[in-house]
């Protein structure tokens, strides 16, 4: 909790827990006799007061998880050989069936795989014997099958199917795992929903060493195969090939268990950063050849579609006077995407302190009505308030690193965003708050062509879209006394901005 309260330059005295402390709200504003211990704390609740400048919130993350339920086990049986040939048809084993404990529903029309975490049942799915068609258990939480497994294993094999993973083992690997509701469609919007059985089971991936990525050679599982290459990390990720079969299984009918084995001893590493070769890009170029290349997706507002769209790998800047709303108006583009298409959001800014008021801009932008009781009239229901909370809770992470703010702290932050919550876009607002590191000399017009390289590159290999608040410069007046209207040209720091960025919006 004490670096909670750091976080928002609040500074506990030691471990007790009802505090009076300075308050940094007080400095900031200009109070006079600013080292007043005027600011009272608890270290427990995370709450804290100002006497003076009237400064309170809490500090104490709301956590909001989802409401799963465990499933029962007393529909299952064991198996017949009705649903045993089910498996030993597809060159799975009796043995791996057995250890992989597939049981069978009472009314014998379709076989249970158990998702089991510390050998207790967390999910299961049912595969239909006489039909392909697959059911999960009812508000389970989604995990990754055969968890147990692949917990703490230094290597991990990635499937998109419960056969694939058996089929592995039939190979010699134990290690093998699998996303619980297959790959993602190819022209979904988003795909946190489907993929979150990886951000429950995040722990499997995050001290692995090597992640071979082992799904269907079709267009859902190269759409599958790339978020995982962009969650993971590429520098630890490979990829099998399974030549003229669609997946693991079909590999272990077609050939062998040894030849399966040899798709895993032969995996390729993914093309190393800064070479590349025309057959690394081979099939995303036949796939924008056939389907039309990556266009923007709409902000659902049509007369901004006419002038600017989301699209991923790219780095824009946001410009225009000081308190004039360039924060608040992206803020509401982000909360409709969030809304619409399950977009999820990083945002350092570190001037939208303390973060209870920052999360209360974007409930109420997600409401439509204030939160604060002061306005009774048009204050939301404490029912609506939850509602956004639980929402805005699970789409927008706030990045405040606790020992600096330089750019590549940020992109740290960033990344782990990026493969434990699978964020879309990074928003930093604004310029002026990063840490810039100069080098002896250096103009700072170069210093930002180099800044804003740095930004376009972290867009392009994380594929997410970056946003950067920057400020304009003081405003001048023309002949009538007007203020001129901000220009490119006019950011703070000069026109280098405006020649780095793909798209300028004021």
């Amino acid at each position: 909790m004490i670096d909670n309260f750091r976080n928002i330059r609040i500074e506990p005295k030691g471990n007790r827990v009802e505090q009076k402390v300075k308050c940094p709200n007080c400095f900031d504003i200009g109070k006079t006799n600013i080292n007043d211990t005027c600011l009272s704390i608890n270290l427990e609740s995370g709450l804290y007061n100002c006497h003076k400048c009237g400064w309170k919130g809490c500090v104490k993350p709301i956590d909001f998880k989802p409401m799963y339920i465990r499933p029962e086990k007393k529909n299952f049986t064991k198996l017949s050989d009705e649903a045993l040939k089910l498996f030993t048809d597809r060159g799975i084993i009796q043995s791996v069936v057995n250890s992989n404990k597939i049981a069978m529903s009472k009314d014998g029309e379709s076989v249970i795989f158990p998702y089991l975490r510390n050998g207790e049942l967390i999910n299961y799915k049912q595969r239909f014997i006489s039909k392909k068609d697959f059911r999960q258990a009812k508000d389970a939480e989604p995990i990754m099958y055969n968890y147990d497994n692949c917990i703490g294993q230094k290597e991990i094999i990635v499937c998109e199917g419960e056969f694939d993973v058996m089929a592995f083992e039939v190979a010699g690997f134990k290690n093998a795992t699998s996303v619980n509701q297959g790959a993602p469609n190819v022209n979904d919007k988003n795909v946190d929903k489907k993929l979150e059985c990886v951000t429950n089971s995040y722990e499997l991936f995050e001290n692995a060493e090597k992640i071979y990525i082992a799904v269907d050679n079709d267009d859902n599982g190269r759409r599958l195969k790339d978020e995982l290459i962009r969650r993971f990390g590429a520098e630890k990720c490979l990829v099998t090939d399974f030549k003229d079969c669609k997946d693991a299984n079909d590999y272990l009918v077609k050939y062998n268990s040894l030849e399966l084995k040899k798709t895993i001893l032969e995996a390729i590493e993914v093309p190393v950063e800064g070479v590349y070769n025309l057959n690394d890009v081979k099939l995303s170029m036949l796939d924008s050849f056939r389907n039309g290349k990556k266009r923007g997706t709409t902000t659902y507002w049509k007369e901004i579609d006419k002038a600017w769209t989301w699209r991923t790998g790219e780095v824009n800047i946001w410009t225009g006077y000081q308190n004039e709303g360039k924060s608040l108006f992206l803020e509401s583009l982000c909360v409709l995407k969030a809304f619409f298409d399950g977009d999820s959001f990083g945002i350092f800014s570190p001037e939208n302190t303390p973060v209870n008021d920052f999360y209360d801009n974007l409930i109420e932008i997600y409401i439509g009505k204030t939160s604060d009781p002061i306005y009774k009239s048009n204050q939301m229901s404490e029912e609506d308030y939850l509602e956004a909370m639980d929402f805005i809770s699970s789409k927008f992470f706030v990045i405040y690193p606790e020992k600096d703010f330089n750019l590549e702290t940020i992109f740290n932050k960033a990344r782990y965003l990026i493969r434990k919550k699978g964020i879309r876009h990074l928003i930093i607002d604004p310029y002026n708050t990063v840490e810039h590191k100069m080098k002896s000399g250096e103009r700072e017009d170069l210093y930002i062509s180099r800044f804003m390289s740095e930004l376009k590159r972290f867009a392009i290999e994380n594929d997410i879209s970056i946003h950067l608040v920057a400020h304009q410069l003081t405003p001048q007046k023309d002949l009538k006394g007007k203020y001129l209207r901000p220009d490119t040209n006019r950011i703070k720091g000069g026109g280098t901005f405006a020649d780095k960025a793909d798209n300028v919006l004021i």
